[in-house]
């Protein structure tokens, strides 16, 4: 099984529900969005490499639920206020 298939295994789990991915570097944050919005899944990216502007419409997406699931690098998380969020994922692990 690929690290994609393991992850859509997780998420399918609490379709739905937020949860964030984690990954190691940003590269991979925007390879796992891409490839889990392929399969259809409301994913965002959230790293470094990002504007301010975007890293701010990231969490307003997550925040607001117009997106489920937020692939990030390990910096995303502190701070986040939201009660719902029902997994997390480290894909880099």
């Amino acid at each position: 099984v690929n690290l994609i298939e393991q992850v859509r295994e997780v998420i399918d789990r609490h379709r739905g529900a937020a949860g964030i991915v984690y990954c190691l570097r940003r590269k991979d944050v925007d390879e796992m969005t891409a490839a889990l919005r392929k399969f259809k899944y409301r994913a965002v990216p959230y790293h470094a490499g990002m504007t301010n502007d975007e890293r701010r419409a990231t969490q307003e997406a997550f925040a607001s639920e117009e997106a489920d699931i937020v692939v990030a690098t390990v910096a995303f998380g502190m701070g986040i206020d939201k009660p719902d969020v029902r997994f997390v994922a480290h894909a880099g692990v």
